[in-house]
């Protein structure tokens, strides 16, 4: 019962398959739902062997966090005003930015679940 109270505060999970293709110091974009009515893109990135969610819509001014090499192995990029994001956190490295919005993220059974 617990848990089923808390998943409506956490969102409905969603499972995306092949976290194993996600290698360490890469981002992906992923679109959960449809993007055009009211889905979201999500960046996953996978640091020191485990997998952060960010929300792909960078805070400042309208850019998007890309998918690729992160920058040191670490660090999502907004490539609009070249802001770092830290996955782990949302937090700006580089770059007078709001805090981008995480997602609580995990792997299970060779998926990555997420909590949007």
């Amino acid at each position: 019962m617990l848990r089923r109270l808390l998943d409506m505060f956490r969102g409905k999970p969603v499972l995306v398959g092949g976290a194993q293709k996600l290698e360490e110091g890469l981002a992906k974009v992923v679109e959960i739902g449809d993007v055009m009515a009211g889905g979201t893109q999500v960046v996953l990135c996978r640091v020191e062997g485990k997998v952060y969610a960010l929300d792909a819509q960078c805070p400042h001014d309208g850019g998007r966090i890309i998918g690729g090499p992160l920058v040191d192995g670490k660090y999502a990029v907004c490539p609009l005003h070249n802001y770092h994001f830290d996955p782990r956190s949302g937090v700006a490295v580089r770059g007078a930015c709001p805090k981008a919005k995480t997602y609580a993220a995990s792997e299970r059974d060779g998926s990555i679940e997420l909590r949007v």
